[in-house]
């Protein structure tokens, strides 16, 4: 009995099931190899040092495979969903509905991740560079969409919003001219 029902299910949704986790990885291994070559475009072949546009690529490659497994693994949620027969199109209303909601609700972090868009695409400034932001000043260690972490001189760290950073003056004091 619980043999042929595993048959049954198998038959049933194996084909589905395997197309799914079959296109999972696919769009991993695709994502990542993408960015891999586009941050590899970056490269200008001197290597005593990473430029500038060499960390800003990598910073940005970054970005886009998180959100990329993010997209990849909603989508597979929602064709497991369908898979199984359960209506899909009420949830992405839904999620429609919530997502304006949220948005009005968090506009505040709507801020911080178009003030750090827009920090990545200006090279403000990336990674391992020293910066003064408002009356924050030291190392970049990591940047986020949402926010910006620092290392001070004196080894503490400051965890600094990207929407608070947008209204004050940034110093990079590691780009020339």
């Amino acid at each position: 009995m619980v043999q042929q029902l595993a048959l049954d299910i198998v038959g049933t949704y194996g084909v589905g099931f395997s197309w799914i986790v079959a296109l999972i990885f696919f769009g991993r291994v695709v994502l990542h190899r993408i960015v891999k070559r586009l941050v590899l475009l970056s490269d200008d072949g001197d290597s005593s040092y990473e430029s500038n546009l060499e960390k800003r690529a990598e910073t940005l490659g970054n970005i886009t495979i998180a959100t990329g497994k993010a997209v990849i693994y909603l989508t597979a949620l929602l064709m497991f969903l369908d898979l199984f027969g359960v209506d899909i199109r009420p949830i992405l209303a839904g999620a429609g509905i919530i997502g304006l909601a949220v948005g009005f609700g968090a506009q505040s972090l709507v801020k911080d991740f178009v003030s750090g868009l827009f920090i990545l695409i200006e090279n403000q400034y990336s990674v391992g560079d020293k910066v003064k932001l408002g009356s924050a000043e030291g190392v970049v260690k990591k940047i986020t969409m949402r926010s910006t972490v620092l290392e001070t001189d004196g080894g503490k760290t400051i965890y600094l919003s990207n929407g608070a950073i947008a209204g004050k003056e940034v110093i990079n004091f590691s780009q020339s001219k």
